[in-house]
């Protein structure tokens, strides 16, 4: 009640400065992008949207630290130690603007065979899809959609560049390389009322199915609405509001949430972007909770406890704040923030951390490069009695143009996570191989 109570004031003076803009008469104008409309990296390389392009590739692989979803005969988790074989790719990328629309698309397919031992072997798949269009001078309608498989840990992932962090229906932090399979939907309808004043209104609906019968998917859907005043060209302040639902499968429980930021961002000039959030989630679990039973009565029945069902509440603080970095050829781009999380198919509601870095370099006449790290922490907020999970990923990959429409590229990707005070991993990943292009320029597939 708090959040909506504070929304519904920032409203009531949004309105009174659209009055005031509206005297004024100004021309409308763009002006830094704000989160809660935060578009997606898709179709964009260096830090520039890029013409369509096709690709196939072939290459071997290396990985080593795969664990599936069973023990050995002394208990223990069965982790392999290294595992080679070969892959075969095929992907699209890019965009295209026309009158009053504008497509955008990141798609990445394969297929690998390991030798002598074939069990993590199958195929990844990851799509990343949005449309804008112009309804009227005053209306846009975007619509996205995110999908995939994937059967090792990081997946597709280390390929698709994914920046917003609104992608709550995308598996991370998985703890073992498994069949997954994801999607998520969205649509948001933006009006600009006035040249400063706009209003966002939007929702989505989610889910992920793990292979594995003990980890348990998720089916959510959230709503959403913003109100956006733009102070001077390069200045922009806001107020948002979403509620949000997560149901379990295979698991007893569900949770819904509230959460109200108020947030500013700042553009100065082409080259730097400023935007920072921060408010708070109001967080209902429901769940199974074992509780202690009156000693007289355990020693009829046997167990000193009993399992019951309890509803959780907590209220957690949340933000988020992002820095982009655009130079000729390339981009650099910094994110950090807290927010709730479906979890993983074992954590379910948990809050999480989160801190990324990416760099990518796609404008010269034979050379393209990517390199990312990033940070997770899941705390549980639900019933569970679990430890803190903490994930560590980095990858680097090179494209190099050899002839024609020919590259040689190769990448490393590592995957470290540990559950604090119980067990940790590490992954490695290492490609090499050629690549097939229909673009001019280097082949750009990070």
């Amino acid at each position: 009640m708090r959040l909506l109570c504070g929304l519904a004031l920032f409203l009531c003076i949004g309105v009174e400065l659209c009055a005031q803009d509206q005297d004024q008469g100004e021309e409308q104008y763009e002006g830094p992008s704000i989160l809660t409309r935060d578009p997606t990296l898709a179709g964009e390389r260096g830090g520039k949207l890029v013409d369509f392009q096709l690709y196939g590739e072939l290459t071997g692989i290396y990985d080593s630290g795969l664990t599936p979803v069973a023990v050995n005969s002394s208990g223990q988790l069965n982790t392999s130690s290294d595992d080679y074989g070969g892959q075969v790719g095929f992907g699209a990328m890019g965009s295209h603007t026309w009158e009053f629309d504008e497509v955008k698309l990141d798609y990445h397919g394969d297929y690998r065979r390991y030798t002598p031992n074939n069990e993590f072997g199958g195929t990844d798949q990851m799509l990343q899809f949005d449309w804008n269009h112009v309804v009227s001078k005053h209306v846009r309608l975007d619509v996205h959609e995110v999908g995939g498989i994937q059967t090792l840990s990081y997946g597709p992932l280390a390929y698709v560049p994914l920046r917003n962090t609104d992608l709550i229906g995308v598996p991370t932090n998985l703890l073992f390389d498994q069949k997954t399979y994801f999607t998520q939907s969205g649509v948001d309808l933006v009006w600009q009322k006035t040249a400063r004043l706009s209003f966002g209104l939007g929702g989505d609906g989610f889910l992920s199915r793990y292979q594995a019968a003990s980890l348990a998917g998720v089916s959510g859907y959230r709503a959403r609405g913003d109100i956006a005043y733009r102070i001077t060209k390069q200045q922009t302040v806001y107020a948002s509001y979403a509620y949000q639902e997560f149901d379990y499968q295979r698991a007893f429980g569900n949770a819904n949430m509230q959460m109200g930021q108020l947030g500013w961002s700042l553009g100065i000039g082409r080259l730097w972007e400023l935007s920072a959030e921060g408010g708070a989630a109001e967080v209902r679990s429901l769940g199974l909770e074992q509780v202690p039973i009156d000693p007289a009565i355990a020693a009829i029945v046997g167990p000193g406890y009993t399992t019951v069902t309890s509803q959780r509440n907590t209220l957690i603080p949340i933000g988020q704040a992002t820095i982009t970095r655009r130079f000729h050829r390339s981009a650099v781009n910094a994110t950090g923030g807290i927010t709730v999380s479906p979890g993983n198919g074992v954590y379910l509601t948990s809050r999480q951390t989160t801190a990324t870095l990416n760099y990518s370099y796609a404008g010269g006449r034979r050379l393209t490069a990517s390199l990312g790290v990033g940070y997770s922490r899941l705390q549980t907020l639900s019933q569970q009695q679990l430890s803190d999970y903490g994930g560590f990923a980095g990858g680097a990959g090179l494209g190099y143009k050899l002839f024609s429409n020919a590259s040689f590229q190769c990448r490393y990707d590592l995957y470290r996570y540990a559950v604090q005070n119980v067990s940790s991993k590490d992954e490695n990943r290492v490609t090499v191989g050629f690549a097939i292009s229909s673009g001019e320029r280097p082949l750009a597939i990070w």
